[in-house]
């Protein structure tokens, strides 16, 4: 009872070891707020009022925050008008709600829903809140939704199995939405995000027995480039596709420029990672 839960990711924050000793915070899901930060870390406003609160999902327009509200077994999804300072439900009923993603355009969310113990089912529902959730997919309780693509056509995911850990997904927005995989191997990837150009995938892998931030063509073709050095998660592309941005395993923001050529020509630069400022989580 009482585990503490990491806001930044809505994790149980525990862990076994071999030897069956328990090591876990305590104290639950704690009040927490959202704040802007510039490039060096100072900070500008803060985004609504603190709560229970967790996952923040930006709109493209930067108007919007979609904000999990409330801990399991009882969480939903409200979103945050950034100019107005106002609230507004989003999902409604006794499942969880969680993971929200926006579609490129801004007009949908796609997000997770699932109950105590049940599959967790995968919706979309239009933004301003208007029809029903129409139901993508029901799936494992590991499948969590991360990005939609740049072209509205496919949503990344990650779903667990005991063979090869957890696996990264794409799921087609139209039609039949029959997963294709992207990318397994016996390692866990998780936290995969499309670049802005839709041709390459940021993830994080702890293959080398540390988390680090890799990127791979989309479709993976196992010619990856390890972006972070010592430890690294939360890949993030900038806006304009120059810069990739991920938490270093210190708890700082880096910043990575990069340059691409295209998926096909198989062009991808990296520059070096420069530290921009701690952040508290």
């Amino acid at each position: 009872e009482q585990v503490g839960i990491g806001a930044n990711v809505s994790y149980g924050a525990f862990s076994a070891s071999d030897g069956g000793v328990l090591v876990y915070s305590s104290g639950g899901l704690v009040n927490r707020e959202f704040v802007w930060l510039d490039r060096a870390g100072k900070r500008l406003g803060v985004i609504g009022k603190p709560g229970v609160i967790s996952q923040p999902a930006l709109s493209p327009d930067e108007k919007t925050v979609a904000l999990k509200v409330g801990t399991d077994p009882e969480a939903d999804i409200w979103l945050q008008d950034l100019a107005r300072g106002v609230m507004s439900r989003f999902t409604f009923g006794q499942k969880i709600a969680s993971h929200s993603v926006w579609s490129p355009d801004g007009s949908r969310i796609a997000f997770s829903s699932y109950g105590t113990g049940s599959a967790r089912s995968s919706y979309i529902k239009q933004a301003s809140g208007a029809g029903k959730e129409e139901l993508l997919k029901s799936d494992g309780i590991n499948a969590t939704l991360m990005d939609w693509s740049p072209d509205g056509k496919f949503i990344v995911y990650r779903a667990f199995t005991a063979r090869t850990n957890f696996d990264l997904w794409l799921l087609p927005v139209e039609g039949d939405h029959k997963p294709i995989l992207y990318l397994q191997t016996p390692f866990n990837e998780t936290n995969a995000r499309f670049s802005s150009d839709g041709r390459w995938m940021a993830y994080m892998s702890d293959e080398s027995g540390q988390n680090q931030v890799y990127v791979q063509p989309i479709p993976a073709n196992g010619a990856k480039r390890q972006i972070s050095t010592a430890g690294g998660n939360e890949p993030q592309w900038g806006r304009d596709g120059k810069e990739l941005f991920y938490v270093g395993a210190d708890r700082k923001i880096m910043a990575v420029p990069v340059k691409t050529g295209g998926a096909a020509s198989g062009s991808f630069e990296a520059g070096q990672a420069q530290p921009l400022f701690e952040i508290d989580i």
